[in-house]
C-alpha cells in the first residue's frame, strides 16, 4: 500500500447532480421536518425502515446532521458512526485539496484491493448491525 500526492486544481469542478442531490435531500428534510412540527405528526423518512420495519444502514443520518448542527458531534458520530467517520475523512480530504492543492492517491496491489473491500464490507454490516441494535 502507497499514499501519493496528486496535484490538482483546488477548487474541482463539480458536476451538477452532486451540488443539486444533497441540496434537494436537505430542502426535503427541512419541508418534512417543518411540517412535522407544525402538525405534531412524525414522518418517518426512510422508505426502506417504512417497507421493511428495518433501519437502513444510512438511519440516524438526519438526526445525527441535526444534532451535529446543533453542535454536538459526538452524538452525531454514535447516530451512524461508519457514514459520519467516512463524511470526516472526506471532508478533510477536500480542505487539503482547496488548501494545497494536492489530494492523496491509495495505490493498491490487486491482493490488497481484495482485503481492503473485504475490511469495507466487514465494516458495512457491523455498522448496519450497530444501527439496527442502537439507533433504529
Amino acid at each position: 500500500m502507497k499514499i501519493e500526492w496528486v496535484q490538482l486544481k483546488r477548487w474541482p469542478g463539480w458536476p451538477w447532480w452532486a451540488v443539486f442531490l444533497p441540496a434537494l435531500w436537505l430542502a426535503l428534510g427541512g419541508v418534512i421536518l417543518l411540517l412535522a412540527t407544525r402538525t405534531g405528526l412524525i414522518v418517518p423518512l426512510c422508505l426502506f425502515k417504512r417497507l421493511t420495519g428495518w433501519p437502513c444502514p444510512s438511519c440516524g443520518f438526519t438526526r445525527g446532521t441535526l444534532a451535529f448542527l446543533h453542535g454536538h458531534p459526538i452524538q452525531a458520530w454514535l447516530y451512524n458512526p461508519l457514514l459520519f467517520s467516512f463524511l470526516g475523512i472526506a471532508t478533510g480530504v477536500i480542505f487539503i485539496r482547496v488548501l494545497i492543492g494536492k489530494s492523496p492517491r491509495l495505490v493498491l496491489t490487486r491482493t490488497e484491493r481484495a482485503a481492503a473491500l473485504a475490511a469495507l464490507s466487514i465494516l458495512f454490516v457491523m455498522n448496519w448491525l450497530y444501527v439496527i441494535r442502537y439507533v433504529g
